[in-house]
């Protein structure tokens, strides 16, 4: 997208330049009665008090009382309060005392409290509104002094002033069918003359270089009526996938390789009975899918998507598909009815869809929209005045403003309602307020009780007092939101930043005691113990996701003294601890066939043959892979495994120690909550076989090393013998 066009850079430069030699000195609106100057002490020393301020348009002047004068060597700061009322978005002068006059920009008042409150606006009609005879532009821009939208119908360009409403809205109404047509907005502020897209726009042309005008009757109507319906969030289980990597490579056997359309493809091979696309996800069981960000983003060209890659973490625009996921990226309807019809599809077979949002940065801040409507408003700054970077982006989003809050929470309201989202993974959540991600929770459990919310709780450094960063610290102050299990992680697997650490899977029964807090929930199993969460559904329980290493080429770092077979056992045996645990399980998209990405940590931007799932090398594996699903079948057939609330899970579930090697998990008195009274699983983190003492002998195995399900395979009776790093699993 364009910043300034060159000829507006010319004209904005002359006209600095101009009021620069004519006052020699700069002047800034910090508050509503506190102006800054600044002025060089080779400006007549710097003495030029006292001061007017003009109003450019009615050429009012009021007198400014000099409050402080502070001398910094090579200049003076004057801090002045004003004599009058100041009207934001209102072109002003100060006049010093040699009627030299210095044009006032805006400082920090967009970022005071009064502002916030003085430009709230409650409305739900930002953006564009069509109908066939007419469609209305509003767009939030109160420190704006102009506001032009530039519409383009076909080869001819127009020109609009936009009319400025209460609350810093501008509006314009146009009685024609614009339906198809691309436009832009062209914004004023501090003299600068800057277009952008529209950040409410919901279509936009390739790459988003122009905001669209579509009509919402000729898209994808989403059946809410298929929705899945939740009845607790640890009744899920997460599967987290990348639209493009899952079917990008031709032994997927799609047809639409890459795109959202090819998640929706059943292949079953008619000579093996392998599974693909669609098909695969039905049979492995899982309740949910989490997509990594289908927002639209840039890293990648819409025109040739196949030259590039991300994993779209970019905000471009965060209320449009992804245009590389669509067919036809030119047409601004593709990616919308594709996406919708891809919901629909899923929904139809009981799948909850998750969204990975973003709503901590932007890819670029000088570019994105937001700095052109309201310079500084949307973002963090530090004590210095420079933007905060605890995104590690450039930028990080000001989402305790009123205005950033209501935009997030109508994003949110929108993917929930043109979409059908049933679910929302926030990137890098820390850097989100308490009081923000509270919000968006209420209006889901509105609008859509089943909706599940979680993110990244990490504590991100960025200038939000730590009792307000919605970060797993405070979980307590964020009932109902979950949070990525890093301890789960990092015990289990072992530090995911050392990578010669061995977790509790991975041989290293040191993590034995850690272990028994993790697989309860992490809510507090036994009384007087420290825990992380108020309740289990608050704990995402996981070992790999699309971050670091693959736990596959993470062994080959930790365990490299290992072979593959023995590794491949660890894996089931780490996969089992997360479908098992109480809270909610996530699996990553090939985590159940020993997924690799040739040891490359951080692949975000690398090519699709290192990110892509190679579908003939997935069922090599299968015998790992129907364990998983065994394991599926098992957690989903009894609620006892899915506790919602840390009261039952300290009622029913004990954790033993056997023979430093051995985890047995236990839950007795479950018979309310599914077909069996007690149930023990055992896990077995060391490569040697292990005899555990079975007391009483009417116990069904139901799973071992060779086979999970729901079905019977034998009776135990007296001893049982555990096959090295195992999980074993009885009921009765």
């Amino acid at each position: 997208m364009k910043y300034i066009e060159r000829s507006q850079e010319v004209e904005v430069g002359r006209r600095c330049l101009m009021l620069i030699t004519q006052g020699r000195y700069s002047s800034y609106l910090d508050e509503y009665n506190k102006i800054t100057i600044l002025v060089p002490k080779s400006y007549y020393n710097g003495e030029i008090a006292p001061f007017k301020l003009i109003n450019m348009t009615t050429s009012e002047a009021y007198e400014l009382k000099v409050e402080e004068k502070f001398d910094f060597g090579n200049e003076l700061k004057y801090s002045l309060s004003i004599q009058g009322f100041v009207t934001v978005g209102t072109e002003y002068q100060v006049m010093d005392c040699y009627k030299n006059t210095s044009y006032l920009f805006l400082g920090y008042i967009a970022r005071t409290e009064e502002f916030d409150k003085r430009f709230y606006y409650n409305g739900d009609d930002l953006g564009p509104s069509y109908s066939k005879n007419m469609t209305r532009f509003k767009l939030w821009a109160p420190t704006a002094t102009q506001v032009q939208l530039i519409l383009y119908e076909n080869d001819v360009t127009h020109f609009r002033r936009m009319k400025r409403l209460s609350k810093g809205i501008w509006e314009l109404t146009i009685y024609q069918d614009l339906e198809g047509c691309r436009y832009r907005y062209e914004i004023v502020n501090n003299l600068v003359r800057q277009e952008t897209i529209d950040p409410y726009a919901i279509a936009s042309t390739v790459n988003a270089e122009y905001s669209v005008v579509v009509d919402p009757l000729k898209c994808v109507k989403v059946k809410h009526e298929l929705r899945p319906k939740l009845n607790k969030p640890t009744d899920a289980i997460i599967y987290e996938l990348s639209i493009r990597d899952f079917t990008i490579h031709p032994s997927s056997r799609v047809k639409n390789r890459g795109k959202f359309l090819g998640i929706t493809e059943e292949i079953i091979d008619e000579k093996t009975g392998y599974h693909y696309g669609l098909s695969y996800l039905k049979e492995l069981g899982v309740t949910h899918i989490q997509l990594l960000p289908i927002f639209d983003f840039a890293g990648v060209d819409e025109n040739f998507p196949e030259q590039s890659y991300n994993w779209g973490y970019n905000p471009g625009q965060y209320n449009i598909p992804e245009g590389s996921y669509a067919l036809n990226p030119k047409d601004p309807y593709s990616r919308i009815n594709e996406l919708r019809t891809m919901v629909n599809i899923l929904h139809e077979h009981g799948f909850g869809v998750i969204m990975d949002v973003v709503y901590n940065h932007v890819y670029e801040r000088r570019t994105f929209p937001f700095d052109a409507m309201v310079p500084t408003y949307f973002y963090r700054y530090d004590y210095q005045g420079m933007p905060s970077d605890g995104t590690g982006c450039g930028n990080d989003l000001a989402t305790e403003r009123l205005m950033v809050r209501k935009y997030i929470l109508d994003s949110v309201k929108f993917w929930v309602e043109e979409y059908g989202i049933d679910g929302f993974r926030f990137d890098l959540m820390g850097i989100i307020d308490v009081d923000t991600m509270n919000e968006i929770r209420q209006l889901c459990e509105e609008l859509y009780p089943s909706i599940l919310l979680y993110g990244e709780g990490w504590d991100m450094n960025t200038p939000l007092p730590q009792a307000q960063k919605a970060a797993k610290f405070n979980a307590f102050k964020l009932p109902r939101i979950g949070h990525f299990n890093d301890a789960f992680r990092d015990n289990i697997k072992g530090h995911t930043f050392n990578h010669q650490d061995r977790g509790l899977a991975l041989g290293n029964f040191g993590y034995a005691n850690a272990g028994k807090q993790l697989l309860a929930g992490s809510s507090g199993l036994i009384e007087g113990e420290t825990y992380m969460f108020y309740d289990p559904s608050q704990s995402i329980n996981y070992v790999e996701c699309h971050d670091n290493h693959t736990l596959w080429d993470r062994m080959k770092l930790s365990n490299s003294d290992e072979n593959d077979e023995t590794r491949e056992k660890r894996q089931i045996l780490a996969a089992a601890m997360v479908i098992f645990a109480q809270g909610i399980p996530f699996i990553h998209c090939g985590q159940e066939f020993f997924r690799s990405k040739n040891g490359i940590e951080n692949s975000y931007n690398v090519s699709d043959e290192i990110n892509a799932i190679h579908w003939d090398e997935v069922y090599e594996h299968e015998k790992g892979i129907n364990l998983i699903k065994g394991y599926i079948k098992i957690r989903k057939a009894h609620g006892a495994f899915r506790f919602s609330n840390a009261i039952l899970v300290k009622k029913h579930l004990r954790i033993f120690q056997h023979h430093h090697s051995v985890i047995e998990y236990t839950l007795k008195n479950v018979k309310d909550y599914g077909c069996w009274d007690e149930i023990h699983i055992f896990f077995n983190t060391q490569n040697r076989e292990v005899n555990i003492p079975i007391v009483t002998n009417d116990f069904i195995l139901i799973a071992d090393e060779h086979q999970s399900g729901t079905e019977g395979i034998k009776s135990i009776e007296g001893e049982l013998k555990m096959a090295p790093l195992s999980t074993i699993i009885l009921v009765k």
